[in-house]
């Protein structure tokens, strides 16, 4: 015994060497260690995890320590079989270690299969994700652990910042009718239960600028019929929608769109049903009932070109030295079938 404690004695009094060898280590390893040639690797063990689903590549990684440990990587390509390819120029995803930490008994307990502790690590775990370059947009998200909700849930919380999103590029994800061009910003912050359980709770912002749409043909639902309308060239300076989620509805707090030199502007408020389901491990929105209040403003140049497109409105339409002015609420049970439109005295 007496040599056991003779070996932990000098153990100690070489701390200083061991550390230094240890810190020495790791740095030998980030520096020279080839990540680049982990990109095959990463690609098929991706691909096998997601049944061929997902395919990974980037042309080189990294691995950083200053001012947090964190994984990089360049020109980042994720490819589906049903949506067009992902790319960005970099992506870097650094765990929050203060939150590893506090949990490491939640994930000894995840790992050895305890379904109610990988429940748990779900809302507990933070992560920082920063990417450049997708569509066109710098993204930054965070995630962390969000206050319970009313029924005494876990929550997580993510803030999500999208900056200069390039919307004729995103266009490519959705089948839109006409083309459009022009850059968003988005930040939100939700906090939802994994499952959608409970219904997500959060505030988001968006804004557009040099919204454009040029001239094209639109396929509209009239009388039972789908009438085929020619639109003119639109273009808005801006576009901003303020909103809160909260209880399965959206209200739309701000909503502006254009400005008085535009061929159309004008403002948007109210609320509508908005429920997020989980079908198989996909999320889905479900909406249902909405009542908005809508002031509109078209120039003569649009009330000559596709005034028609406007005559559901007819009923709280006034004649201007510019054009007309529209003052109405819509509602209806849910999106489809034509709302139910009534004049009103103020916005």
């Amino acid at each position: 015994m007496i040599y056991f404690w003779s070996f932990l004695g000098w153990l100690w009094s070489q701390r200083r060497f061991f550390l230094v060898a240890l810190v020495s280590a790791v740095v030998f390893f980030t520096w020279f260690f080839p990540f680049s040639d982990l990109s095959d690797l990463m690609t098929s063990v991706v691909a096998r995890a997601t049944n061929s689903q997902v395919y990974l590549q980037f042309e080189s990684m990294d691995l950083h320590l200053i001012p947090t440990p964190a994984v990089s990587a360049k020109q980042v390509s994720i490819e589906t079989p049903t949506l067009p390819a992902l790319e960005a120029k970099w992506i870097k995803i650094s765990p929050s270690w203060l939150n590893l930490l506090f949990n490491a008994w939640t994930i000894k307990k995840a790992s050895s299969g305890d379904p109610e502790a990988s429940a748990k690590l779900g809302t507990r775990i933070g992560l920082n994700f920063a990417a450049e370059g997708i569509l066109g947009a710098d993204v930054n998200i965070k995630i962390r652990p969000g206050a319970n909700s009313e029924q005494g849930l876990e929550r997580s919380k993510v803030s999500l910042f999208v900056e200069n999103l390039d919307l004729s590029a995103a266009q490519k994800w959705y089948d839109l009718p006409a083309k459009i061009s022009g850059q968003a910003t988005l930040e939100s912050t939700v906090q939802f239960v994994p499952g959608f359980g409970d219904q997500p709770e959060g505030n988001l912002e968006l804004n557009i600028s040099k919204f454009n749409m040029p001239a094209s043909t639109l396929m509209v639902p009239y009388e039972g019929a789908m009438l085929p309308v020619n639109l003119p060239t639109l273009t808005l300076q801006n576009v901003v929608l303020r909103g809160h989620m909260a209880g399965g509805k959206l209200m739309i707090e701000e909503g502006t769109f254009g400005q008085k030199n535009d061929p159309i502007s004008g403002r948007i408020k109210g609320q509508l049903s908005l429920r997020l389901a989980n079908f198989n491990g996909q999320v889905q929105p479900q909406w249902g009932p909405y009542s908005l209040n809508v002031e509109l403003n078209t120039s003569k140049a649009v009330e000559k070109e596709i005034g028609f497109a406007f005559l559901i409105f007819d009923s709280a339409k006034s004649p201007t030295s510019s054009g007309s002015h529209y003052l109405f609420q819509a509602s209806g049970a849910s999106f489809g079938p034509p709302p139910q439109i009534s004049r009103i005295n103020s916005f």
